[in-house]
Formats: C-alpha cells, structure tokens, sequence
C-alpha cells in the first residue's frame, strides 16, 4: 500500500482515538479564551466586534428570514457535493444557535457562510476549501482539524462522494464547538466535538475503502494492460527462423 493512504489509514484511526486529556482540554491556544475575571480582556482580539463586523452582519435583522431566503436558494442549486453539503450543515447550525437563543452572533456569521457557499456554487465560481475566519471562534481540537486536511487532500476523495457530507459537517461541528468554547460552554464544545470526531472518521474511514478500491483497479488495469502488450508481440514466424538457420550454413 502506498504511503498516502497509509497516512489516511493513521488519519481513519485516530479520528476515533484521541488522548482523553487533549479532548478534555480542547487544544484551545487562544489565551483571550482562557483567561477569566479580571484578566480577561474584552478586545478585538477576544472576539469583541469592530467596525466592520457589523457593518458586515447588521443588516441581518431578521436572522430566521435570512437563514429560511439562504435555504431556499440551495434548494435551488442542484448537486450534493463537499461544498453544498457544508453550506446546508452552515444552516443548520445556523438554525441550531438561533434556537438556543444565541445572540453573540454566531447566528449572523453562519448566515453569512452559508450565504457565499450559496451564491458561489450558483455562478460557478470557486470556492476556498479552507475554513473561513470568524469573530465568535476560536480553534478546538488542532489535531482533529489536521485529520480533516489529510483526508480532503487524499487524491481519492474528490472521486469518493460518500465520505463528502461527513466531512463537510465535521468541519462544520468542530467550528461550532469552537464557538461553545469562545463563550466558554466547555461541556457543550466536548460534546460537539464528539460528535464531528464520529463524522470524521466515517469520512476518513470510506475515504481509506475508495483509496484502496482504486489502488486494486489502477493494480488490475496496469495488469491487463501488460497482457495485451504481450497479446500484440507474437513468435517469429517458422520461415524466418529457417532463413536465418540456412545463411549460417557453412557447408561443413
């Protein structure tokens, strides 16, 4: 087996591994999430909006007729892809935060992603696969975050549709944990961060199956094509192989 796919195969593993103390500990780096009391600072770096976030978002004044006009336009786009997988699990988290009264806006800014997923997919511009930045988020779990790349980037996962949605609410699920950690919901962000570890490795773990499924077909393709390479190459004919014998002669 070639060493991508045993990387995928570490990656499929360790989605469903990790330490007990680092899922505890969330990986969080931030120390404006850390810090508490009077030590917290309540800055543009800890997630306080500026200017521009909310000439941004505050045009949203009706978060679940926008979250509803976003759906309504993906339904609209046919496919069922990595990106219009995600820009449904963007509404839906969307939906989710709005439902348990989130108003740190969270809610806004998966509108907002969901809204550029949307509208790119539409005209058929390109589309950043990395995660986009946001205000009320901070990283959870790096070492579940380097898993998703290993297994976006696997050479078999853009032809293995299966394992797209997964991952696409994966990335979702860990942004949103990360959001409960930024509020400092630990329990909540442990408990999302649960969930899209399951999700990643069913993406990891079908990734890996179409990894080797097309190693085993390049594997019988080469094969068949080195047999009708031999197929075309046939003995010299019997008339040949006596002129040859007969110019040798020297008539003893």
């Amino acid at each position: 087996m070639k060493l991508p796919c045993t990387v995928l195969a570490c990656a499929w593993l360790l989605a469903g591994c990790a330490d007990p103390a680092a899922r505890a500990r969330l990986g969080i780096q931030d120390s404006a999430v850390t810090l508490t009391g009077f030590g917290a600072t309540q800055d543009a770096a800890a997630g306080a909006p500026d200017r521009q976030w909310i000439d941004t978002y505050a045009p949203v004044t009706n978060r679940r007729a926008a979250l509803a006009s976003v759906q309504h336009k993906l339904d609209s786009i046919p496919g069922d892809d990595y990106f219009h997988a995600k820009a449904q699990c963007w509404i839906d988290a969307g939906r989710d935060a709005l439902e348990a009264g989130d108003q740190w806006g969270f809610v806004e800014e998966a509108i907002g992603v969901a809204a550029v997923l949307s509208v790119s997919m539409e005209r058929g511009t390109a589309m950043p696969a990395t995660r986009p930045v946001m205000r009320t988020v901070v990283t959870v779990r790096p070492d579940l975050w380097a898993i998703v790349d290993v297994v976006r980037h696997d050479p078999a996962f853009a032809s293995c549709p299966d394992a797209a949605a997964p991952l696409a609410c994966a990335e979702v699920g860990l942004m949103q944990a990360g959001h409960d950690a930024w509020r400092r919901s630990f329990g909540k962000a442990e408990a999302r961060v649960a969930t899209a570890q399951n999700l990643l490795r069913a993406s990891a773990g079908t990734t890996l199956a179409c990894s080797t499924q097309h190693s085993s077909t390049r594997a019988t393709q080469a094969s068949d094509v080195a047999d009708a390479e031999s197929v075309k190459r046939p003995a010299a004919p019997v008339a040949a192989r006596r002129t040859q014998s007969r110019s040798g002669f020297s008539g003893g």
